[in-house]
């Protein structure tokens, strides 16, 4: 999976490009999570409830809500959008970022 970002005050929004058979296991966090699927398609497990989502469909995840994702098919991309910042993909980018 890669990952662009783009960080403001009080949000972040993460351009996810997963490749097949990416599965991310069940896990919760702090910010408000929505994910729109751009290309490709992805299976949500969202408190237990699944859905796949296809190009235009969005997934809306509360804070503190477990979730997991599955890629589907060949390359899927998907927009999140998060709020509050995650301090966790913070960190990554700060590690990632030239010194």
């Amino acid at each position: 999976m890669s990952r662009r970002s783009i960080v403001g005050d009080n949000a972040m929004l993460c351009l996810h490009e997963a490749f097949p058979d990416l599965a991310c296991a069940p896990h919760r966090h702090d910010a408000e999570q929505f994910s729109i699927v751009l290309t490709g398609r992805m299976r949500f497990v969202i408190d237990g409830e699944a859905r796949v989502l296809g190009p235009g469909e969005v997934a809306h995840i509360s804070a503190g809500v477990p979730h997991a994702i599955e890629s589907l098919g060949d390359y899927v991309q998907v927009l999140d959008v998060f709020a509050p910042k995650r301090p966790d993909i913070l960190a990554r980018i700060q590690e990632l970022r030239p010194a």
